[in-house]
Formats: structure tokens, C-alpha cells, sequence
């Protein structure tokens, strides 16, 4: 029985080796290669005429979001305007990545697969395209580009599409009812009461110090008057003055943002010395008017000794 059981496994172990097979070669160097790097580099540079002569007659491209095929000119077209007006314009390969040349043996199709970084900046518009680019390209027996399928970041096109044109995203109001919540929150900090000034915010709140924190590293609610309770042993909040209006930005889409701008006078309690702060806070709400992030600026350096 022991016997058996051996000639099944090594049976079993056999048949799945027998499944394998191959279809093809995978190269690290291939001539093809020569022909995608020089392409990229014509398309860079605007140089139309290279790239026709690297192109099969019947040239292809695609993108992601593409429902029919773009033909060439309309690809010469985008490299004339890329090499024209995106400043510091390159596609290269980066980190570890390099490309593949793939042989199908079945469907007999040499494909160049590239992984690289597409950058610079539109001198128009001040968008970046900054994104990886992943390319197919499908080279015929004659050795030109017959088809280009790019996988590349279609949001940020459209972005850089957008900017040429001048969009709302919303309405601004200087009066609103989270204006009025603002003012309330800021009256109940110079009462310097903390459970009371915490029952304006929720316990999932969060909150970020611009100038005195790393990038987005936040705090929470906890935290948030962990420290507020430091000041307060040091400091005496004397005054809080609005300065000019908050502006509520009713964006498109989910939530808004008031942004208000405060002078904020403070007491040093051992020294008896003032100083008057400037701050600017943004509250974010989401739809039933709770605060879900506060971001604050302010220059501790300001504070008196």
C-alpha cells in the first residue's frame, strides 16, 4: 500500500511538470529595445520625422481610456505639443525597472514592454505630469512599431486637459451656519474650558499643526488638548479677536471648509508678559456639520516668554 501511495505522489509530481510549456523567449537585450528607446527619445523631442521612419504603415495607439485607436498624427500632434510646452519634459526608465522583449511563439507577435517615469511641468498651466508610464509596444517582422498600448495616469491628463479652462468648484459664503458654528467653537477657547471646547469637535476629529508637525502626521482629539493643557500652565488666553471674515468653501461633492483668521493675545503667567498672535485655522465639516480636520497656523516663537 506504502508502495502505491509513492507511485501516485511521484505520478501526480510528474503530470504537473508535463503541464508547463512554453511559448515563447523573454530577452533583457533585443534589438526591438533600440527601436522603443529611440522612439521615446524622437517623442520627447518632437522629432516628427524619426518617428515616422520607427512606425509600421498600419501604426496604431491606445490608452485606457480610448474607445477608438489614435492614429499617428494625432500621436505626432501630442509629442509637438509636449516637446514645445512641457518644460523639463522626459520619460525615463527609473528605480530597478527595465524593459522586457517578449517572442509569442504561438501568436508569432514580439512585444517591448517599458516601465518608466514620465515628468515636467505645462508652461501654460503649471500642471505636472508627473506619473509612470507603462507601454506595449508590438513590433512587426520588419522591425517598426505596429501598435503602442499606454497605460498611463488618464486623471492627471485630464487635469492638464481642465486647466485651460476657467471652472467653478463651488460657491464661497460669508455668512452660513457653519460660520456661526466657528464663532461659537472660538468664544468657548477663551473660556479656556476644555471639556466645553472639546464639545465642538467629535472624537474621531482630526488635527493638524502646518507649521510645527511633520507632513501629515495628525493628532488626535486626545492629543489635540494633551497639549492645549501644556499652554494652558504656561499661558493665560487674554483675547480672541476676529480678524476680517471666515469664508465658508462650499466645494462640489461631499462637505465644505471654513477658513477664519484670528488674533489671538496671550499672557506668559510667570513672566506677566503679552503677546498678540496671528492664526489661521480651516475647519473641515462633512455633511451633518461636524468638524472631521482642523488645520492650524500659527509661529509658537511668537508666544511670550
Amino acid at each position: 500500500m506504502k508502495n502505491n501511495i509513492i507511485y501516485i505522489m511521484i505520478l501526480c509530481f510528474s503530470f504537473s511538470f508535463a503541464q508547463k510549456k512554453t511559448n515563447g523567449k523573454l530577452y533583457i537585450e533585443h534589438p526591438a529595445m533600440e527601436t522603443v528607446e529611440e522612439f521615446n527619445k524622437a517623442f520627447v523631442a518632437g522629432d516628427q520625422e524619426t518617428m515616422k521612419s520607427l512606425v509600421a504603415d498600419n501604426f496604431r495607439w491606445y490608452t485606457l481610456s480610448m474607445r477608438e485607436p489614435g492614429t499617428l498624427e494625432q500621436l505626432l500632434g501630442r509629442s509637438n505639443y509636449l516637446s514645445k510646452n512641457i518644460m523639463n519634459f522626459e520619460i525615463k526608465h527609473y528605480g530597478g525597472a527595465y524593459p522586457d522583449a517578449l517572442e509569442y511563439k504561438k501568436d508569432d507577435v514580439l512585444e517591448v514592454m517599458t516601465y518608466t517615469w514620465m515628468s515636467g511641468y505645462d508652461k501654460n498651466t503649471g500642471v505636472e505630469l508627473d506619473m509612470p508610464r507603462y507601454v506595449n509596444f508590438r513590433i512587426n517582422k520588419e522591425g517598426k512599431i505596429r501598435s503602442m498600448n499606454i497605460m498611463d495616469d488618464q486623471a492627471r491628463w485630464n487635469k492638464a486637459y481642465e486647466a485651460w479652462d476657467t471652472r467653478a468648484n463651488g460657491v464661497i459664503y460669508k455668512d452660513h451656519p457653519l460660520v456661526t458654528k466657528v464663532r461659537l467653537m472660538m468664544h468657548d477657547y477663551q473660556t479656556q474650558d476644555v471639556e466645553k471646547i472639546k464639545s465642538n469637535y467629535t472624537e474621531n476629529t482630526m488635527f493638524y499643526d502646518v507649521m510645527n508637525s511633520p507632513i501629515n502626521e495628525f493628532k488626535t482629539l486626545e492629543e489635540e488638548f494633551a497639549q492645549f493643557n501644556q499652554y494652558m500652565e504656561i499661558l493665560e488666553l487674554v483675547n480672541i479677536t476676529e480678524s476680517g471674515f471666515p469664508d465658508v468653501l462650499d466645494y462640489e461633492g461631499n462637505g465644505a471648509v471654513v477658513i477664519s483668521w484670528w488674533e489671538m493675545e496671550f499672557r506668559n503667567r510667570k513672566s506677566g508678559n503679552t503677546s498678540t498672535i496671528k492664526q489661521h485655522i480651516q475647519h473641515s465639516f462633512n455633511e451633518k456639520g461636524e468638524i472631521v480636520r482642523e488645520d492650524y497656523y500659527f509661529n509658537p516663537a511668537q508666544l511670550p516668554q
